[in-house]
């Protein structure tokens, strides 16, 4: 069998890149490893009550042109616009999101050492960072640094923070000014910070929704078949089931790491270099309740390392629809050579530290308890990664081979820049094509 364009995975950047290839006259063929297209946006429905994601998925749009895109696919009149109701449990207190403007409610102590430790980093001398410590200590100072910065991204990114880059912080982390920090501590602040204010979300069929929609444009998927070797020289692929296919050009959306030890042929001191690409995983606890209605919240993040959850997602409150059922999941980060025995452990302990939190009380009860796995969850920027990714994707374009989405490009990015990635892909492949 053999085709012009193979694209590996049907989650959004797959399918993105599939649809534009369509609309340029190219038909391309999509093998998906699950049973159903989505990637990690899927949804589970328990019990005919409750529903859970893998993990927060959420339509942030930064692009007019991409929302505008989604909402004409999706269908608009299912779609709800949000506005972000986020917060940070530090000090038994619920603090809004960012805490670097909103530390009015917290102990005087903490709010003197922030603000005085801000102007203190503003006075010093501008300076490269290094690392992404440095990076903290430089444009928060030492008070955002102790009570919010260090806990929270040691206890989600479980490595030294002097081993990470800032590369992935310069655009998702507000930077505030020094007056929009001193009306935080005083309760003062009106202004919205970051690139998550607003967000749409399914009225019904939780994000699973908006890939069925796209799945529904595309004319050649096939399902439950996984690529286990990748043949670059002779542009074929191996599939599970012992099928070889051929292809002009490759898009891949599976973890880069996975593809380049799936390439037989291969130089090996690239190999070596994927093989170091490091990541962590989420375990999702997912819990299913009945009782009082919880309040509008969001999504609540956890530094403190007393709760084994870095943050906390409430599904029943994306969704304009009205249940006496609630979903909510308990996210926990960890490394992936930690072993899979620990998740009853890592569960029970979720539910306990959700429990003294206060914002599960004796009134609900817990119908549901279940869990899911997301191995590849977010990618680790540390200094291997900013030299070696480059000469990865390098080798992969020479060939052909042009890989996408947040785990095929190996950075940190939301699902508009999935889709966004699928249409530059499409657009480059038409490019190929043309030339010859």
């Amino acid at each position: 069998m053999s085709e012009q364009v193979v694209i590996i995975g049907a989650g959004p950047a797959g399918l993105s890149c599939a649809i534009h290839l369509q609309e340029q006259g190219i038909e391309p063929v999509i093998f998906e490893k699950e049973s159903r297209p989505g990637g990690l946006l899927r949804t589970e429905y328990i019990q005919n009550k409750f529903f859970f994601d893998y993990a927060g998925h959420l339509l942030h749009f930064r692009h007019p042109e991409i929302e505008n895109w989604l909402k004409e696919l999706a269908g608009v009149e299912n779609l709800t616009k949000l506005k972000r109701r986020s917060f940070i449990f530090s000090k038994q207190t619920l603090t809004p999101y960012p805490f670097q403007v909103n530390t009015y409610k917290l102990p005087a102590y903490v709010i003197l050492e922030s603000v005085f430790g801000f102007i203190k980093a503003k006075l010093q001398p501008p300076r490269k960072a290094e690392n992404f410590k440095e990076w903290i200590l430089a444009n928060f100072g030492k008070g955002f640094a102790r009570h919010f910065f260090f806990p929270f991204n040691q206890k989600f990114w479980k490595i030294n923070l002097e081993e990470l880059t800032s590369e992935w912080a310069e655009w998702s982390i507000p930077k505030p000014s020094l007056r929009e920090v001193i009306k935080g501590g005083l309760g003062l602040n009106r202004k919205d910070y970051g690139y998550n204010i607003w967000f749409y979300y399914p009225k019904k069929g939780g994000i699973e929704f908006i890939v069925r929609k796209l799945a529904g444009n595309v004319e050649k998927i096939f399902l439950n078949r996984e690529i286990i070797a990748v043949h670059h020289k002779s542009k074929k692929i191996l599939l599970d089931n012992g099928e070889e296919i051929r292809y002009n050009y490759l898009v891949s959306t599976m973890p880069l790491r996975e593809l380049i030890l799936r390439i037989t042929d291969i130089p090996e001191d690239l190999r070596r270099k994927a093989e170091n690409l490091r990541y962590i995983s989420v375990l999702c606890v997912n819990i299913g309740f009945k009782g009082p209605k919880i309040p509008e919240y969001h999504w609540i993040y956890f530094p403190e390392e007393e709760y084994i959850f870095y943050r906390l997602g409430f599904y029943s409150n994306f969704c304009t629809l009205k249940s006496e059922y609630q979903s909510l999941v308990l996210e926990i980060s960890y490394l992936p050579e930690i072993s899979p025995d620990l998740e009853k452990e890592y569960q029970e302990r979720a539910v306990s530290d959700l429990r003294k939190t206060g914002i599960l009380g004796s009134e609900h009860k817990i119908e549901y308890l279940g869990t899911m796995k997301i191995p590849y969850a977010y990618v680790i920027y540390d200094h291997h990664r900013s030299r070696v990714l480059p000469q990865l994707l390098n080798f992969l374009k020479e060939n052909q081979i042009l890989t996408i989405g947040r785990y095929g490009r190996w950075h940190y990015s939301t699902t508009e820049d999935a889709l966004i990635d699928g249409r530059k892909s499409a657009q480059e492949i038409a490019q190929w094509t043309k030339s010859g």
